[in-house]
């Protein structure tokens, strides 16, 4: 019974140690571009000033993200609703 335990596992990590050279590897070539060259810009530019906004925050309309600002600035998300 040992013996066809052993077997068995060894038969498994056999298995496996075949298997791994077989499985995905992520492609990392060309990763990381030295710049931007395409023509899609879906931001504001770098310096840009922010529109303005307008949406209720804890319970008060808000036009601008100002008021969120702290000592290293903000990072402002927008999502649009799922809900349809």
């Amino acid at each position: 019974m040992k013996l066809l335990k052993f077997s068995s596992l060894l038969a498994t990590v056999a298995l496996v140690a075949l298997l791994q050279p077989a499985q995905a590897q992520p492609n990392l070539d060309n990763m990381f571009l030295d710049e931007d060259t395409d023509s899609f810009d879906p931001g504001l530019p770098v310096g840009a000033e922010f529109p303005e906004i307008r949406a209720i925050y804890d319970g008060v309309e808000i036009n601008g993200i100002e008021s969120f600002f702290g000592d290293k600035g903000a990072v402002f998300l927008a999502m649009r609703s799922v809900d349809w």
